[in-house]
Protein backbone atom coordinates (compact mmCIF):
# COMPACT_ATOMS: atom_id res chain seq x y z
CA UNK A 1 0.00 0.00 0.00
CA UNK A 2 2.86 2.46 1.07
CA UNK A 3 4.37 1.64 -2.31
CA UNK A 4 1.31 2.51 -4.62
CA UNK A 5 0.95 6.07 -2.86
CA UNK A 6 4.75 6.93 -3.20
CA UNK A 7 3.82 5.87 -6.82
CA UNK A 8 1.08 7.93 -7.34
CA UNK A 9 2.85 10.88 -6.18
CA UNK A 10 5.49 10.40 -8.56
CA UNK A 11 2.99 9.97 -11.92
CA UNK A 12 1.34 13.26 -10.71
CA UNK A 13 3.69 15.69 -10.59
CA UNK A 14 4.72 16.44 -14.26
CA UNK A 15 4.92 19.83 -12.98
CA UNK A 16 7.47 19.57 -10.64
CA UNK A 17 10.03 17.56 -12.80
CA UNK A 18 9.31 20.25 -15.33
CA UNK A 19 10.52 23.33 -12.41
CA UNK A 20 12.95 21.48 -10.48
CA UNK A 21 15.90 23.09 -12.21
CA UNK A 22 13.73 26.43 -11.77
CA UNK A 23 14.10 26.67 -8.09
CA UNK A 24 18.30 26.24 -7.95
CA UNK A 25 17.74 29.91 -7.52
CA UNK A 26 21.31 32.09 -5.56
CA UNK A 27 19.04 34.81 -5.36
CA UNK A 28 19.35 35.94 -1.29
CA UNK A 29 16.75 35.24 0.79
CA UNK A 30 14.23 37.85 2.14
CA UNK A 31 12.57 36.50 4.64
CA UNK A 32 11.80 32.95 6.78
CA UNK A 33 8.64 32.33 4.42
CA UNK A 34 10.45 33.00 1.39
CA UNK A 35 13.26 30.44 3.05
CA UNK A 36 10.56 28.30 3.42
CA UNK A 37 8.81 28.42 0.38
CA UNK A 38 12.63 27.46 -1.43
CA UNK A 39 12.92 24.56 0.68
CA UNK A 40 9.34 23.10 -0.34
CA UNK A 41 10.04 23.57 -3.70
CA UNK A 42 13.74 21.33 -3.73
CA UNK A 43 11.52 18.54 -1.09
CA UNK A 44 8.80 18.03 -3.82
CA UNK A 45 11.09 18.86 -6.90
CA UNK A 46 13.34 16.27 -5.54
CA UNK A 47 11.36 13.68 -4.72
CA UNK A 48 9.78 14.02 -8.18
CA UNK A 49 13.11 13.94 -10.23
CA UNK A 50 14.30 10.70 -8.33
CA UNK A 51 10.96 8.80 -9.99
CA UNK A 52 11.96 5.01 -9.13
CA UNK A 53 15.18 5.90 -7.12
CA UNK A 54 12.97 7.45 -4.33
CA UNK A 55 12.06 3.89 -3.69
CA UNK A 56 15.41 3.61 -2.26
CA UNK A 57 14.48 5.71 0.48
CA UNK A 58 11.24 4.23 0.55
CA UNK A 59 12.48 0.59 1.49
CA UNK A 60 15.54 1.46 3.49
CA UNK A 61 12.85 3.40 5.87
CA UNK A 62 10.53 -0.10 5.77
CA UNK A 63 13.90 -1.98 6.70
CA UNK A 64 14.35 0.48 9.57
CA UNK A 65 10.45 0.08 10.70
CA UNK A 66 10.56 -3.22 10.46
CA UNK A 67 12.80 -4.08 13.25
CA UNK A 68 10.68 -1.53 15.59
CA UNK A 69 7.92 -3.93 14.87
CA UNK A 70 9.36 -7.12 16.62
CA UNK A 71 8.29 -8.43 19.54
CA UNK A 72 9.75 -5.80 22.65
CA UNK A 73 13.20 -6.95 23.75
CA UNK A 74 13.24 -6.29 27.51
CA UNK A 75 17.19 -7.36 28.36
CA UNK A 76 18.39 -4.49 30.31
CA UNK A 77 21.75 -4.72 28.05
CA UNK A 78 19.82 -3.73 25.15
CA UNK A 79 17.76 -1.10 25.72
CA UNK A 80 20.08 1.82 25.78
CA UNK A 81 21.56 0.23 22.10
CA UNK A 82 17.70 -0.05 20.72
CA UNK A 83 17.40 3.45 22.61
CA UNK A 84 20.10 4.35 20.15
CA UNK A 85 18.49 2.61 17.24
CA UNK A 86 15.30 4.42 17.11
CA UNK A 87 17.59 7.91 17.59
CA UNK A 88 19.32 6.60 14.16
CA UNK A 89 15.74 6.24 12.82
CA UNK A 90 15.07 9.29 13.70
CA UNK A 91 18.39 10.89 12.37
CA UNK A 92 17.98 9.35 8.65
CA UNK A 93 14.44 10.82 8.61
CA UNK A 94 16.49 14.20 9.28
CA UNK A 95 19.02 13.92 7.15
CA UNK A 96 17.65 12.65 3.75
CA UNK A 97 14.90 15.55 4.47
CA UNK A 98 17.31 18.08 4.69
CA UNK A 99 19.23 16.95 1.71
CA UNK A 100 16.42 16.79 -0.58
CA UNK A 101 15.77 20.37 0.60
CA UNK A 102 19.53 20.73 -0.49
CA UNK A 103 21.01 20.91 3.01
CA UNK A 104 23.85 18.98 2.79
CA UNK A 105 25.67 20.40 5.52
CA UNK A 106 22.52 19.58 7.56
CA UNK A 107 22.26 16.03 6.14
CA UNK A 108 25.90 15.10 6.97
CA UNK A 109 25.68 16.74 10.80
CA UNK A 110 22.76 14.35 10.72
CA UNK A 111 24.77 11.17 9.61
CA UNK A 112 27.41 11.92 11.80
CA UNK A 113 24.78 11.91 14.69
CA UNK A 114 23.44 8.53 13.96
CA UNK A 115 27.03 7.29 13.62
CA UNK A 116 28.18 8.47 16.92
CA UNK A 117 25.13 6.68 18.01
CA UNK A 118 26.00 3.53 16.41
CA UNK A 119 29.40 3.41 17.56
CA UNK A 120 27.81 3.69 21.23
CA UNK A 121 25.54 0.86 20.55
CA UNK A 122 28.10 -1.58 18.98
CA UNK A 123 30.32 -1.14 21.77
CA UNK A 124 27.60 -1.47 24.56
CA UNK A 125 26.24 -4.62 22.35
CA UNK A 126 30.16 -6.07 22.88
CA UNK A 127 30.22 -4.74 26.01
CA UNK A 128 27.17 -4.79 28.47
CA UNK A 129 29.61 -4.60 31.67
CA UNK A 130 29.83 -1.05 30.52
CA UNK A 131 26.72 0.33 30.93
CA UNK A 132 26.88 1.65 33.75
CA UNK A 133 30.26 3.66 33.15
CA UNK A 134 27.92 5.37 29.89
CA UNK A 135 25.11 6.13 32.29
CA UNK A 136 27.64 7.67 34.91
CA UNK A 137 26.99 10.94 33.17
CA UNK A 138 23.53 10.71 34.38
CA UNK A 139 24.44 10.71 37.88
CA UNK A 140 24.34 13.83 40.14
CA UNK A 141 27.12 12.33 42.46
CA UNK A 142 30.04 11.15 39.97
CA UNK A 143 32.66 8.62 40.56
CA UNK A 144 35.75 10.19 39.58
CA UNK A 145 37.84 6.96 38.27
CA UNK A 146 34.25 5.94 36.36
CA UNK A 147 34.43 9.57 35.11
CA UNK A 148 37.96 9.02 33.76
CA UNK A 149 37.07 5.54 32.61
CA UNK A 150 34.02 7.45 30.54
CA UNK A 151 36.25 10.08 28.38
CA UNK A 152 38.62 7.37 28.04
CA UNK A 153 35.83 5.21 26.26
CA UNK A 154 32.54 7.21 25.12
CA UNK A 155 34.20 11.09 25.04
CA UNK A 156 35.41 10.28 21.34
CA UNK A 157 33.65 7.06 20.46
CA UNK A 158 34.47 7.19 16.95
CA UNK A 159 38.34 6.93 17.80
CA UNK A 160 37.86 3.92 20.25
CA UNK A 161 36.20 1.98 17.38
CA UNK A 162 38.77 3.06 15.07
CA UNK A 163 41.10 2.19 17.04
CA UNK A 164 39.75 -1.36 17.92
CA UNK A 165 38.52 -2.06 14.55
CA UNK A 166 39.04 -5.49 14.18
CA UNK A 167 36.69 -6.41 17.35
CA UNK A 168 34.12 -4.23 15.42
CA UNK A 169 34.34 -5.53 11.83
CA UNK A 170 30.78 -4.03 11.20
CA UNK A 171 31.82 -1.01 11.61
CA UNK A 172 34.69 -0.97 9.14
CA UNK A 173 34.44 2.07 6.69
CA UNK A 174 32.42 3.86 8.87
CA UNK A 175 34.85 5.95 11.30
CA UNK A 176 36.05 7.44 7.87
CA UNK A 177 32.53 8.55 6.86
CA UNK A 178 32.05 10.07 10.32
CA UNK A 179 35.69 11.76 9.54
CA UNK A 180 34.17 13.18 6.66
CA UNK A 181 30.84 14.18 8.14
CA UNK A 182 33.30 16.04 10.54
CA UNK A 183 33.97 18.67 8.38
CA UNK A 184 30.36 19.60 7.87
CA UNK A 185 30.11 19.63 11.19
CA UNK A 186 32.35 22.46 12.47
CA UNK A 187 33.68 25.65 10.95
CA UNK A 188 36.53 24.08 8.73
CA UNK A 189 36.96 25.99 5.59
CA UNK A 190 36.49 22.76 3.42
CA UNK A 191 32.63 22.46 4.84
CA UNK A 192 31.89 26.02 4.58
CA UNK A 193 33.30 27.88 1.94
CA UNK A 194 31.20 26.52 -0.88
CA UNK A 195 28.63 28.61 0.83
CA UNK A 196 30.73 31.80 -0.06
CA UNK A 197 29.47 33.99 -2.68
CA UNK A 198 30.12 37.19 -3.42
CA UNK A 199 27.50 40.04 -5.35
CA UNK A 200 29.92 42.18 -7.62
CA UNK A 201 27.44 44.20 -8.79
CA UNK A 202 26.18 44.90 -5.80
CA UNK A 203 29.29 44.85 -3.57
CA UNK A 204 27.57 42.74 -0.87
CA UNK A 205 29.34 39.69 0.69
CA UNK A 206 26.28 36.82 0.68
CA UNK A 207 26.25 33.27 2.28
CA UNK A 208 24.02 30.61 0.12
CA UNK A 209 21.74 29.14 2.24
CA UNK A 210 21.48 25.94 0.05
CA UNK A 211 23.65 23.49 -1.09
CA UNK A 212 23.36 23.14 -4.63
CA UNK A 213 25.22 20.91 -6.34
CA UNK A 214 27.01 22.32 -9.31
CA UNK A 215 26.74 18.72 -11.74
CA UNK A 216 23.68 16.73 -11.75
CA UNK A 217 25.75 13.47 -10.95
CA UNK A 218 26.78 15.51 -7.75
CA UNK A 219 23.74 15.60 -6.23
CA UNK A 220 23.27 11.48 -6.83
CA UNK A 221 26.85 10.59 -5.60
CA UNK A 222 26.14 12.36 -2.01
CA UNK A 223 22.41 10.82 -2.06
CA UNK A 224 24.55 7.70 -2.82
CA UNK A 225 26.45 8.63 0.30
CA UNK A 226 23.62 8.41 2.67
CA UNK A 227 21.85 5.58 1.74
CA UNK A 228 24.99 3.11 1.83
CA UNK A 229 25.83 4.57 5.06
CA UNK A 230 22.17 4.39 6.89
CA UNK A 231 22.00 0.66 5.63
CA UNK A 232 25.73 0.03 6.61
CA UNK A 233 24.45 0.83 10.20
CA UNK A 234 21.32 -0.58 9.56
CA UNK A 235 23.48 -3.67 8.88
CA UNK A 236 25.35 -3.41 12.31
CA UNK A 237 22.10 -3.93 14.50
CA UNK A 238 20.75 -5.93 11.93
CA UNK A 239 23.44 -8.30 12.54
CA UNK A 240 24.61 -8.14 15.70
CA UNK A 241 20.81 -8.00 17.84
CA UNK A 242 17.57 -7.77 15.30
CA UNK A 243 18.46 -11.29 12.94
CA UNK A 244 18.07 -13.46 15.75
CA UNK A 245 14.98 -11.84 17.22
CA UNK A 246 12.79 -11.74 14.00
CA UNK A 247 11.33 -14.79 14.30
CA UNK A 248 8.73 -15.84 11.63
CA UNK A 249 9.48 -12.26 10.01
CA UNK A 250 12.64 -13.36 8.87
CA UNK A 251 12.67 -14.29 5.46
CA UNK A 252 10.42 -11.52 4.68
CA UNK A 253 13.14 -9.21 5.72
CA UNK A 254 16.00 -10.69 4.32
CA UNK A 255 13.96 -10.65 1.22
CA UNK A 256 13.72 -6.77 1.57
CA UNK A 257 17.23 -6.69 2.05
CA UNK A 258 18.35 -8.55 -1.09
CA UNK A 259 16.22 -6.85 -3.39
CA UNK A 260 17.39 -3.35 -1.67
CA UNK A 261 21.04 -4.59 -2.08
CA UNK A 262 20.32 -5.16 -6.12
CA UNK A 263 19.16 -2.06 -6.31
CA UNK A 264 21.32 -0.17 -4.00
CA UNK A 265 24.39 -1.58 -6.26
CA UNK A 266 23.09 -0.44 -9.55
CA UNK A 267 22.71 3.34 -7.78
CA UNK A 268 26.23 3.14 -6.59
CA UNK A 269 27.37 1.96 -9.59
CA UNK A 270 25.59 4.68 -11.90
CA UNK A 271 26.47 7.35 -8.97
CA UNK A 272 29.64 6.07 -7.39
CA UNK A 273 31.11 7.79 -4.43
CA UNK A 274 34.69 8.55 -2.57
CA UNK A 275 35.66 9.80 0.49
CA UNK A 276 39.15 8.46 0.42
CA UNK A 277 40.75 11.65 0.63
CA UNK A 278 39.34 13.40 3.09
CA UNK A 279 41.57 14.10 6.43
CA UNK A 280 41.57 12.69 9.64
CA UNK A 281 39.15 15.28 12.24
CA UNK A 282 39.25 13.98 15.32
Amino acid sequence: MANKRVQAAHNSAPDLRRSATKIMSTKPITDLIHFFGIEESNLLGNIANLGEDYFLIHNLDILYQSCTRLQPINERSLRIPLFLYLIVHGEFYNAVSSYLRIHKSISFRCMRSALDCSFTAYYLLKHPDKLDIYLNKLSEDKDKEIDKEWNKTFLNIKKTIKKDIENFPLAKGLPEIHEFCSTYSHSDALGILHRYHEDRERSMLQAKYFDYEKKHDDFHKWLSCIIVTYFNIWLLYWQEVFIYRAGNKLQDIEKIIVEFQKRLKSYTEKYPFDISATEDND
